[in-house]
């Protein structure tokens, strides 16, 4: 391909919106509380931004395939995220905030599916994963000081709990309100278009996992443009697989909607604990992204999913034993911190496996599109999961709900385990 090496400089107009998104998305389960909102709510106010944001990441992103526009998109995102994080922290309700997190669903959703294809407009095939590689960390080092900027921020500011979560949304609508200046002057819009159909390339770059369904950069989403003339349907092995997929991202989705909530009415953790929590996780999931390949490599790419996913299904309920453990706060918070890194070490083996194995499954001009669906089942669990351990959670507690999160990765499990086979591959995906 004839496309010269652009400059980088854009690649950190997604910091500032990475600090927004990682000193925001905890607090959303625990500002539903403080609205007055139960934990039904909870899991309802979470799936609001899945519910918006499956169907907006198709519509923008097609729309910015037909147009041939990119930049314009990412105006939108960064924007988008900006009006929707003051939106929320002007809600004065459960159902403003609810509102505020569609809003956050569909604009901020537009961002994601250009990003990604920018570098690839710009860049040198040969150069597609080095250069993927430096926008990933940019992103996920903004997530985790976002992290740690929140942590501190309901630390130090002498203002109740209510407000300093306001004041919170506030400075995160002011990062990602940077973020667009920054985009509008330092990127240009790419001369040269890539079809992104026709694209096989496997991103399993450094991925913050969040709560809820919206990936600051998502290279294939589900067209169904792709499938209007389709002589093959996808295997049955594949159909089943994203079936699992779909599971097992109900459980984690569902876990997270309740999990922020439990830490901090349960087990009796600050809202500044709760931040240091999941900087744990994100930072053992960045550490861990350079040797997973490498266990793919060796146990193979179902295999490690299973694994990092059953790892999963039994450290969730270990939670439940924070409230019941000797030696005051200290223990419990160390207790969190050092669980909550191993689920994030499972968080990088089941994401990079995962995108391997189907890949492997899919035949090679099929890879766009199969990749696009597994993307989207995924949204679709952060659907049913938040919502069903939200309601569960709230009839019966939370330990029922968590379980129930533990249920649906089980289940997930045993339909990989029994239905799906270790590879039915074509080879090993490019960009691998």
């Amino acid at each position: 391909m004839g496309r010269t090496q652009s400059n980088d400089r854009w690649f950190f107009s997604y910091l500032p919106n990475g600090m927004a998104g990682g000193a925001t998305s905890p607090l959303i389960p625990l500002f539903t509380r403080v609205l007055g909102g139960s934990v039904a709510d909870v899991g309802i106010v979470a799936a609001a931004s899945s519910i918006a944001s499956v169907p907006a990441f198709m519509g923008w992103g097609t729309l910015s395939d037909r147009l041939h526009r990119r930049k314009v998109f990412l105006l939108i995102g960064f924007l988008g995220l900006a009006v929707s994080l003051l939106a929320m922290g002007l809600s004065r309700s459960v159902a403003d905030f609810y509102l505020a997190n569609l809003l956050v669903g569909v604009l901020g959703a537009a961002s994601a599916p250009v990003g990604t294809v920018i570098i690839l407009e710009t860049t040198k095939e040969k150069d597609w994963a080095a250069r993927i590689a430096v926008f990933s960390r940019i992103g996920g080092i903004g997530w985790v000081t976002g992290l740690g900027l929140g942590a501190a921020w309901l630390v130090v500011l002498p203002l109740s709990e209510g407000s300093a979560m306001r004041g919170l949304f506030f400075a995160g609508a002011a990062l990602a309100f940077l973020s667009a200046a920054l985009a509008w002057r330092w990127l240009d819009e790419p001369e040269e278009k890539v079809e992104r159909r026709h694209i096989a390339f496997v991103d399993q770059h450094w991925r913050v996992e969040r709560m809820r369904y919206l990936p600051m950069r998502l290279l294939h989403f589900l067209d169904f443009r792709n499938h209007v003339h389709r002589r093959r349907r996808p295997s049955p092995t594949l159909r089943r697989y994203l079936a699992t997929v779909f599971l097992l991202f109900s459980g984690f989705t569902g876990f997270y909607a309740v999990f922020p909530v439990y830490l901090r009415d349960v087990a009796g953790l600050s809202t500044s604990h709760v931040f240091l929590v999941f900087i744990a996780s994100q930072v053992a999931s960045a550490i861990a992204y350079g040797r997973v390949g490498r266990w793919v490599h060796t146990i193979g790419a179902r295999r490690i999913q299973m694994y990092a996913a059953a790892a999963r299904a039994v450290l969730f309920p270990a939670f439940l034993l924070l409230p019941l453990l000797p030696g005051g706060l200290g223990v419990v918070l160390a207790f969190a911190l050092l669980v909550h890194a191993v689920v994030g070490v499972c968080w990088a083996a089941i994401n990079v496996g995962g995108s391997t194995f189907v890949s492997e499954l899919a035949r090679p001009e099929e890879r766009s599109s199969v990749l696009g669906a597994f993307n989207a089942v995924q949204g679709f669990g952060a659907i049913l999961g938040p919502i069903v351990t939200g309601a569960l959670a709230f009839a019966f507690g939370f330990t029922v709900g968590v379980v129930s999160a533990s249920v649906f990765i089980v289940v997930g499990l045993a339909m990989l385990a029994v239905t799906v086979p270790e590879r039915i591959s074509d080879g090993v995906p490019s960009g691998a």
